[in-house]
């Protein structure tokens, strides 16, 4: 299919390379914008509470990475004091997401408006450990001004600096510090925040697409 195509348009640079090598650079490769509408208004940090994530779990990775950071990360989250719990929302959800229930797990299942993924909610984290493309999650939850603590695949080909617009981290030790700074520091929850927001709309607005 992609030989006998003019041109293959892809979101991800690092999948550029694959299928320039793949192809013996044979077939021209363009980058495809991807837009994110930005909210007029974003709640500040007063009520948020806990973490959140969210995904389609009719595809594998999201329940992959999310029983991963339920079984590699949480456990050790849940033994520090003033820990944040974590919401899991989805469509699709299958009976192996519902059994992470937990006093520090609620899976929430599908929401009429993502929105209430990113909002009430402190923290954003994005711990897939497989998966192509753009994250469409990851981005929305920058439009929406909620820090996020990401593995690289999460953050693969959108641009992000760990430590400015996120953080991006694979230990789950590193994923304790990640979370547990931007839930006890303020400042820094507010400067994750604002640098997201004027990342997003800087890259990824309707004009720039």
């Amino acid at each position: 299919m992609i030989h006998k195509a003019d041109v293959v348009l892809s979101y991800n640079e690092v999948e550029h390379a694959v299928i320039r090598s793949h192809t013996d650079g044979q077939v021209p490769v363009m980058k495809c914008p991807w837009v994110v509408d930005q909210p007029s208004q974003i709640p500040g940090l007063k009520g948020r509470r806990g973490l959140s994530f969210i995904g389609g779990f009719g595809h594998p990775p999201n329940a992959e990475g999310i029983k991963w950071f339920t079984q590699a990360v949480m456990p050790t989250l849940s033994t520090i004091s003033n820990a944040p719990k974590l919401t899991i929302y989805g469509s699709n959800m299958g009976d192996d997401v519902e059994a992470l229930r937990s006093d520090f797990i609620d899976p929430q299942g599908f929401i009429e408006d993502v929105a209430d993924a990113f909002d009430q909610h402190r923290i954003f984290v994005a711990p897939l450990l497989s998966g192509a493309g753009i994250k469409g999650k990851v981005l929305s939850a920058l439009a929406h001004g909620i820090p996020t603590v990401l593995s690289p695949i999460a953050a693969e080909a959108i641009g992000l600096r760990s430590d400015h617009e996120c953080f991006i981290v694979t230990k789950p030790e590193d994923w304790v510090s990640a979370i547990m700074r931007l839930q006890t520091d303020d400042e820094l929850w507010a400067k994750i925040s604002t640098n997201a927001l004027g990342f997003v709309q800087e890259n990824y607005s309707f004009e720039v697409g």
